[in-house]
C-alpha cells in the first residue's frame, strides 16, 4: 500500500482510473509496537489483553493496548501497541526512553495491586514509519471506502502483464501478515495460469509458422504421387538415405483446410510407393509391412526437425538433389 500511497514511483501509462481512486479512498495508517520478554509472566496467565487509558487525551494513543503471548510464543512476551499520533511521536524518541514509558504504565497498572513488574530480558521496539520499504503499517477502511476497493487494487493491468499483491489486496484478511501471505500465494497462481495460457498460444503460433515452411517447401517437391509428397534428404552420401515423406488427408470436408501427416521412410522404401497403385494400397503398405508411422507436424523426431533444416539449408542455397523418379505424378 505504501508503493501506491507515498507514490514512490510513476505508472507509465497511470493505473485505470477505478484501481487509483481506490486508492485515494483507502486509509495507511501507521502502529507501532514494544515487545518486551520477562523473566515471568506477572499478568498472569489466563489474561489474553488489558487495556490503559491515558490521562492526557493526546496520548490515547500510547500502549492503550497490550497483547500477552505467553500461551503461543513459549515464554512470557508481552506486546504493547502505540497507535495514532504517538505513534508518529514514538519513533522520534530513542528505544530507552520508549521502553522506559511503557514499563511505567505496566507499573502504574500492577504496583496498586501488589504485583512487582521486573525489568524485561530482551526488547524490540517496530519503527514502521521509518522503515523504506512499508513506510507505514496496514491499511483500513477509510471513511467513503469499502471492502470492493479491496478488490479494486488486487486486480491486474495490462492484459496480465502487472500483478499486485499485499494485505492492501486481500479483502477478507486486511491489515495481517497472513492475508500478506496469501495474497503472494494468489498472484504466484495468477501468474502462472496466465503464463501458462500463453505458452499454449506461442506454442500454438510456432506450430502455424512451422507449418507454412514446411508447406513452402513441398510447393516444389522432389518427388510427388496421389496423395503423397515427398522432399530427400539434400545431404550427398548412400541412395537409401532417410527422406521426408508428406500425405494429405483424404477426409477433408469442403471448404476446411488440408490436414497433412508426415513420416521418415528411405529413397528405396519411396520407389517401392511410387509404383504402387492408389493410396490405400500405399497407406497398407506404409503401416502394415513397413510399420511407418504417420504423425501430425509437432509429431517428428528431432530426426526429422533435422532433415527438414538440411532440406531448408539446401533450398535457401539453392541446391537441388536429383531424386529417384523426379517429375513422377500419378494416383
Amino acid at each position: 500500500m505504501c508503493v501506491f500511497f507515498f507514490v514512490l514511483f510513476e505508472f507509465v501509462p497511470s493505473l485505470p482510473p477505478r484501481k487509483q481512486e481506490a486508492i485515494d479512498r483507502l486509509g495507511f495508517g501507521l502502529l507501532n509496537k514494544v515487545a518486551m520478554l520477562f523473566p515471568y509472566d506477572f499478568w498472569g496467565g489466563a489474561i489474553d489483553t488489558f487495556g490503559h487509558l491515558a490521562r492526557n487525551s493526546c496520548q490515547r494513543g500510547e500502549f492503550f493496548l497490550f497483547y500477552s503471548y505467553s500461551s503461543v510464543s513459549g515464554g512470557p512476551l508481552l506486546v504493547a501497541l502505540v497507535a495514532g499520533e504517538s505513534a508518529i511521536t514514538f519513533e522520534k524518541a530513542p528505544p530507552k526512553e520508549a521502553v522506559e514509558r511503557a514499563l511505567s504504565v505496566l507499573r502504574d497498572i500492577f504496583t496498586p495491586k501488589g504485583i512487582q513488574v521486573p525489568d524485561p530480558l530482551q526488547v524490540v521496539c517496530t519503527r514502521w514509519g521509518e522503515d523504506k520499504f512499508t513506510f507505514g503499517s496496514y491499511s483500513y477502511v477509510a471513511v467513503g471506502s469499502s471492502g470492493d476497493d479491496y478488490d479494486f487494487l488486487a486486480e491486474n493491468i495490462g492484459n496480465g502483464r502487472v500483478f499486485f499483491a499485499g494485505e492492501a489486496t486481500n479483502r477478507r484478511y486486511p491489515a495481517t501478515m497472513h492475508g500478506a501471505l496469501l495474497s503472494g500465494l494468489r498472484e504466484a497462481a495468477n501468474i502462472c495460469r496466465i503464463a501458462g495460457r500463453r505458452s499454449v498460444v506461442q506454442t500454438e503460433d510456432k506450430a502455424v509458422e512451422e507449418g507454412l515452411d514446411l508447406d513452402d517447401l513441398f510447393k516444389s517437391p522432389d518427388l510427388s504421387f496421389g496423395q503423397f509428397s515427398v522432399l530427400h534428404d539434400p545431404t550427398p552420401g548412400s541412395p537409401d538415405s532417410t527422406s521426408l515423406v508428406r500425405v494429405r488427408s483424404s477426409e477433408r470436408k469442403l471448404g476446411s483446410d488440408s490436414v497433412f501427416l508426415y513420416g521418415l521412410i528411405s529413397k528405396k522404401l519411396v520407389l517401392e510407393l511410387a509404383v504402387i497403385d492408389g493410396d490405400e494400397k500405399r497407406l497398407s503398405l506404409l503401416s502394415s509391412s513397413l510399420g511407418t508411422k504417420l504423425v501430425g507436424r509437432n509429431g517428428l523426431s528431432s530426426q526429422g526437425e533435422d532433415l527438414i533444416s538440411r532440406i531448408k539449408a539446401a533450398k535457401s542455397s539453392g541446391k537441388t538433389m536429383p531424386g529417384i523418379m523426379n517429375g513422377i505424378h500419378h494416383a
